[in-house]
């Protein structure tokens, strides 16, 4: 039934046009329809608007972002434009603007991106927010706008386009979508070989990063200060190269081709069970190894520190950060534990009809 009232009591077309722009495509119509049954002035619908948009915003927000995704992405463009301004305190505008526009893009986009260029459209907008965050602040406070050396930090969105390749969901994915069962033949194959397609890209860039970590804690390990930091990051280049070779072995073997329904919905389901097995305990083959390292290389870093007269609660904050990006990864993978759950448990019930 059209909910819509009649076109005398319709709000004028270029209002209705603007409310439209504002409100995210996924729960547009819904929403748009309850304002017109609301309607009763231009004006009123102007402010009975301006009501609605945040609430509807913020939870959209919570269906498309999840803090742990969040955090670690603040976390690779702190450090990035932190490192590039020299300072961490102008880094603070670009992170926020950065964030703000890949969280409020996530929100008004109508399917996850998966695609390269999709992913590549996400940081461009990241890079954005950037752009707009400097400009406001070259007119109202320029000197802690970031120099010129500071925009090296775009360097950072080449982590995160990374990050969202190797897992477009970061975890946010309703409960209601992963419950969701193939209804056709067809809608099984395709989503079977779009996950492994996703998969096998997923391994080529743990792999590829693991193996380019690898080299970079190479590097300064020949010119070490202390033992501390050399021990530090040879056990860092070692965990990378243990958790690509892990990658590498962690293959799956696609469904074969002429499986009715029924048998290609028990090939997914047992090897969504495998892959929900790893995702489980990846907290103890993946995260787990590098502990070591990186508190050889604080504790070094804390040391030469104070041999050079630096305070020494650099050490703490840099511990303090890297638990935190620990947990928030943790978090991450407990909840891609959980839908994949869900989805095994959804396909359990589909195979019994």
């Amino acid at each position: 039934m059209d909910r819509r009232p009649t076109l005398e009591t319709r709000p004028p077309v270029l209002i209705d046009a603007i409310v439209r722009t504002l409100i995210p495509p996924a729960c547009r119509e819904h929403v748009v329809g309850d304002l017109w049954e609301r309607y009763r002035s231009p004006w009123r619908f102007v402010l009975d608007a301006a009501a609605t948009l945040p609430f509807v915003i913020a939870s959209r927000i919570r269906r498309t972002s999840t803090l742990s995704a969040v955090f670690i992405q603040v976390f690779a463009l702190s450090v990035a434009f932190a490192a590039a301004s020299r300072g961490g305190v102008r880094a603070v505008a670009p992170v926020l603007g950065a964030m703000i526009a890949l969280v409020l893009r996530d929100a008004y986009k109508m399917c996850i991106s998966i695609s390269a260029k999709q992913v590549a459209v996400d940081m461009l907008v990241g890079a954005g927010g950037v752009l707009v965050s400097q400009a406001i602040l070259a007119l109202a406070l320029p000197q802690v706008a970031i120099p010129l050396r500071g925009y090296a930090g775009f360097a950072g969105f080449g982590l995160i386009y990374l990050l969202r390749l190797q897992s477009p969901t970061l975890g946010a994915v309703p409960n209601h979508t992963v419950a969701r069962v193939p209804s056709t033949h067809d809608a099984l194959v395709t989503e079977v070989r779009l996950h492994e397609r996703m998969g096998k890209r997923a391994r080529l860039i743990e792999v590829v990063v693991g193996i380019g970590i690898a080299l970079f804690f190479l590097r300064p390990l020949s010119t070490a200060p202390n033992i501390f930091l050399a021990v530090g990051f040879a056990l860092g280049s070692l965990s990378a190269l243990y958790v690509a070779v892990i990658m590498m072995w962690n293959r799956s073997r696609p469904m074969p081709d002429g499986l009715g329904f029924g048998p290609s919905i028990e090939y997914y389901r047992q090897e969504l069970i495998r892959q929900h097995k790893w995702v489980r305990t990846m907290w103890m083959w993946y995260f787990l190894p590098f502990v070591p390292g990186f508190t050889f290389i604080t504790i070094g870093a804390t040391i030469e520190a104070a041999g050079r007269g630096r305070p020494l609660w650099g050490g703490a904050v840099m511990a303090a950060v890297l638990v935190g990006v620990l947990v928030a990864a943790h978090v991450g993978t407990r909840s891609m534990a959980r839908k994949l759950q869900i989805r095994i448990d959804a396909l359990g019930t589909a195979g019994e009809r």
